[in-house]
């Protein structure tokens, strides 16, 4: 496509974001390429998450920091957002989508470089570049949404029995790019003692909190549309508002707590659901607004509903019940990773209201039905079931 069919389908200012943020900081990163041909590897480790200081990116840094390894080693953050502040000793941080030469020679002399999302290979000879990833694995195929460069050093997997999988996802079979079983770093938290996030949201004391995390059906990006089904009010299951409010009755009645968290990639304009009394609805703008992390916010969560995404992966880590919304299952476009997902589902199908409420009931009162299965699907899926993944990671790339 030349240059004029592409300002007439995206317009003059798409097409300047694109020229500014990709095309100019490729120019420059042929220049860095040339200038840092003969120059040595800095001890400089280069990071870069799915929203800045979160997800892997933003797990693995704490534990640098944690440990001092910012004493040694000069920790680069790249940014997507105006969110600087105020950084620790020997840590900086550019903008991803910002043309700068001086980041291309950063990048280009690091002896480490690790992403979540933009993916950056290796640029010289002795430099390491790990991908991994914002989402360990889930029941959503993602086979040509997500491309590895072959200068890659490594993918982080989370078991034998998912290598050749996710190695197939990623389209990487053949490539000389090496899947590391390590564990994720942002798991680490959901072993640590400390409070989660919850407070932040809440002082009041309910009997049980139970968090849902819808996956984006219609994404804010490119236009992309991921199911073909509709959803009057934006998620799964509840179609009405009058629903939603005697689900709310019910848990009120119940002195508990739904927080439906809305999937930052999400279409906004498609959801229609409000927060009541006993639930509460978080979208990116509130949870930027009150700093909550994902992670932080599952710790202090009875159950989780979810549906193809990797939050009920992540979640199995906690040994809590969950719940799976598979009402739009034959209208999800991107098809699943097996071609039975109900054998890496450990927990309840939801397909309706009445699925719905038996999930919720059976949490009230302490019913967990799919334990059995839930531990024998995590036992599949992760090899390492502990709060280790940073240290094994250091550790093995020799840091």
């Amino acid at each position: 496509m030349n240059i004029f069919s592409y300002v007439k389908s995206h317009g003059i200012k798409g097409t300047w974001d694109v020229i500014y943020r990709y095309k100019i900081d490729q120019a420059l990163h042929k220049l860095a390429v040339r200038l840092t041909r003969n120059k040595p590897l800095q001890n400089t480790i280069v990071i870069e998450s799915h929203n800045d200081f979160d997800s892997n990116g933003g797990a693995l840094y704490d534990y640098l920091l944690k440990n001092h390894y910012n004493d040694k080693y000069k920790i680069v953050w790249l940014l997507k957002n105006d969110n600087k502040g105020q950084l620790p000793k020997n840590v900086s941080a550019f903008y991803l989508y910002k043309p700068s030469l001086k980041k291309q020679i950063t990048i280009c002399t690091a002896k480490y470089i690790f992403t979540c999302q933009d993916v950056i290979g290796s640029v010289k000879e002795g430099q390491i570049s790990v991908y991994m990833t914002h989402g360990p694995v889930g029941l959503k195929s993602i086979k040509g949404k997500c491309k590895l460069p072959n200068n890659l050093s490594y993918e982080l997997s989370p078991s034998e029995y998912l290598k050749p999988l996710m190695r197939e996802e990623y389209e990487i079979e053949h490539s000389n790019i090496k899947s590391a079983i390590l564990g994720y770093p942002m798991h680490d938290y959901l072993y640590s003692n400390e409070k989660g996030d919850l407070r932040k949201l809440t002082t009041h004391n309910y009997k049980k909190v139970i968090l849902w995390m819808p996956t984006f059906r219609k994404g804010i990006a490119c236009g992309r549309e991921d199911s073909t089904a509709v959803e009057p009010l934006g998620i799964p299951i509840f179609e009405t508002q009058k629903d939603v409010q005697e689900l709310n009755n019910f848990l009120s009645k119940n002195n508990s707590l739904l927080i439906v968290k809305i999937h930052p990639m999400q279409d906004m304009s498609t959801i229609k659901i409000k927060s009541l009394s006993n639930i509460k609805v978080l979208d990116g703008t509130s949870v930027k607004k009150l700093n909550i992390d994902n992670y932080w916010l599952m710790k202090d969560t009875d159950a989780l509903i979810s549906d193809y995404s990797s939050a009920a992966y992540d979640y199995l880590h906690l040994d809590r019940p969950i719940g799976f919304t598979m009402d739009d299952a034959k209208d999800y476009k991107l098809g699943f990773i097996v071609d039975d997902p109900q054998e890496l589902m450990g927990g309840q199908v939801i397909n309706d209201k009445t699925d719905f409420m038996k999930f919720v009931d059976d949490v009230l009162n302490d019913q967990d039905p799919y334990k059995e299965k839930r531990h024998n699907v995590f036992n599949k899926v992760f090899k390492y079931h502990d709060g280790n993944s940073s240290q094994r990671l250091v550790d093995f790339l020799d840091v």
